[in-house]
């Protein structure tokens, strides 16, 4: 295939094709050395103590390579390469800019504005493809979640919060697709200028959103002008963690006070949610009380009890336009046995 037949493949035909691959691989082997030798550049300015680079008793990211578990194709997992950016927990999100500073370095987070942090997957996506394995990354597409992220996206369907259609749609995707590098919500949805980024319910409804359209409108033509964008936004990123550098420098920020937060009993407890959203995934993802394969044990059937009562007050998936609506269940003197309209889906 030359390249004025890939610019007319669109959809799936464009994802799918071998002149993506390869037009791939060829970006990689320009960028590929360039990352090796950024990587190394950063490397070296963090061995450095210069007295403006540095808050005073600030940790040291090391800035190694480090390995992380995300959801792949088919419902397995794999790792995925990053540079260590910042120290200390990271299941703890940073809530201020002077926990910010105390927890990374100038180095680690000029890495961070110019997505260095990320060069490591691209550098082990092209080793990958020269051993002449498949790819596992592409450059545009979703992005691979880890557990717990996709627990936090079943929970937002589970309150209503994510539509029923476009959530069964999301998870077809990622159980088909492969991940990439970087996705159009990241470009041209802003993704960035969330505010708590993806614990934010904008956030995780315009993740769903730009993914499934992806996969229909994909060509080489908007490839290349999400990657131009990406690098556009890269740079700007730069200039705006210059000019806040300068200005911390100059008056360091002042941590924020801690504050106390206390959170009520929830119903919607992570076996709750984890039994409902069962439902929406593909049936080889389903568990196997959800496929009825097995008679769940009692903590299951309670969970699935309860997940049964809230999925009333929930609206139903839609499988199809004609059909009819399910007559209402009596919620008196159910037993465990019963069978309710999630359980026959």
């Amino acid at each position: 295939m030359n390249r004025r037949e890939a610019r007319r493949l669109s959809g799936t035909a464009w994802l799918d094709s071998d002149y993506r691959t390869a037009w791939e691989t060829r970006i990689m082997r320009r960028r590929v050395p360039l990352y090796r030798a950024g990587i190394a550049a950063l490397r070296a300015l963090n061995a450095t103590r210069p007295s403006l680079l540095r808050a005073p008793n600030a940790s040291r990211p090391s800035l190694r390579v480090t390995r992380w578990e995300r959801v792949g194709p088919h419902g397995g997992t794999f790792v995925m390469d990053k540079l260590e950016t910042m120290t200390g927990r990271t299941d703890h999100p940073v809530t201020s800019r002077a926990e910010l500073r105390a927890r990374t370095s100038f180095a680690s987070r000029l890495a961070r504005a110019v997505s260095a942090d990320e060069w490591p997957q691209i550098i082990a996506e092209y080793d990958r493809r020269r051993r002449g394995e498949r790819p596992q990354y592409h450059y545009v597409g979703h992005r691979p979640l880890n557990a717990a992220s996709h627990a936090l996206m079943d929970e937002a369907w589970v309150r209503g919060e994510l539509p029923t259609d476009g959530f069964r749609a999301w998870n077809v995707l990622k159980h088909e697709d492969d991940g990439a590098f970087y996705s159009e919500f990241f470009t041209h949805g802003g993704a960035r200028g969330y505010p708590g980024g993806e614990t934010n319910p904008d956030f995780r409804r315009g993740r769903i959103m730009f993914d499934i359209a992806w996969r229909t409108k994909a060509t080489l033509a908007l490839e290349r002008q999400i990657l131009r964008r990406s690098r556009a936004l890269r740079a700007k990123e730069l200039l705006k963690f210059l000019r806040t550098e300068l200005r911390e420098a100059i008056h360091p920020p002042a941590p924020s006070p801690a504050r106390a937060t206390t959170r009520g009993a929830d119903i919607y407890t992570p076996e709750v949610v984890a039994a409902v959203a069962d439902f929406t995934k593909p049936e080889p993802l389903r568990s196997p009380t959800a496929r009825g394969e097995t008679t769940p044990d009692r903590t299951r059937a309670a969970a699935i009890d309860t997940a049964n009562t809230l999925a009333h007050a929930l609206p139903p998936p839609h499988l199809g336009a004609a059909a009819p609506p399910a007559p209402p269940q009596p919620r008196i003197g159910r037993r465990r046995n019963d069978s309710s309209p999630q359980q026959q889906r």
